[in-house]
């Protein structure tokens, strides 16, 4: 993860505890617990409102132990949705991984497939909550933006990008047109969380996917003309 490093109590806490150091394992789950006493911090409260001492006392550590792996909020912010991102890929991948990997899977279907994978895991409450603090409160921290969009490209144009080599795509444009598939694709995702709206449902998310990679792939005034 980001500018984490695996938690260890601190040697005096360790002693009087009369345990030896923590072994991997344990430091791997106390680091898990930090990040999600900090990710419920954040959604619940922003990136302004959000206390290190309330996140070190939910995730039972030290303010000084929290300090010593995270410098400061903006390093502890990056952390949390570098762990969300990540695991929204992982999710991801594994969802649409028979689809796209087929080898009779065309490009239609591997996009569709990775759009509502996508669809699926952004319309998770966590994530809803992280997005809409990115869209409140990135216009006040440069830091938060610069984040959220290290985030945007990693986890949701480079997938895009992948799909469209496996398919024999190239070209100086294709980052660009990738881009655009991603702002369409999840335009009406988007619109809800920032218009009011509810989530949206499986029979949405595939009719939103087939008809954004209908138009991606057959242009404007088109797409009507085929099926996907």
């Amino acid at each position: 993860m980001t500018g984490a490093r695996i938690i260890n109590e601190q040697p005096g806490e360790q002693a009087r505890k009369g345990a030896g150091r923590p072994n991997a394992e344990a430091a791997e789950r106390k680091h898990t617990a930090l990040i999600e006493a900090a990710l419920e911090e954040f959604a619940s409260r922003g990136f302004r409102g959000a206390s290190l001492r309330a996140i070190a006392a939910k995730a039972d550590i030290s303010t000084r132990t929290l300090y010593n792996h995270y410098a400061d909020k903006v390093a502890l912010f990056a952390a949390c949705l570098e762990a969300s991102s990540a695991q929204l890929h992982r999710v991801t991948l594994r969802s649409n991984m028979p689809a796209a990997s087929a080898p009779d899977t065309d490009l239609a279907e591997a996009l569709i497939a990775h759009v509502v994978a996508v669809l699926e895991q952004l319309s998770q409450e966590r994530s809803r909550q992280i997005t809409a603090l990115l869209y409140r409160e990135g216009a006040e921290f440069a830091d938060v933006r610069a984040i959220a969009r290290v985030q945007f490209e990693r986890y949701q144009v480079d997938p895009v990008v992948d799909i469209l080599h496996q398919h024999g795509m190239s070209g100086p444009a294709l980052r660009d047109e990738a881009t655009q598939f991603v702002a369409m694709a999840f335009g009406e995702w988007q619109r809800r969380l920032l218009f009011g709206g509810p989530p949206m449902i499986r029979a949405e998310m595939e009719q939103q996917a087939k008809f954004v990679v209908r138009l991606f792939l057959c242009g404007a005034g088109r797409g009507t003309q085929h099926t996907v």
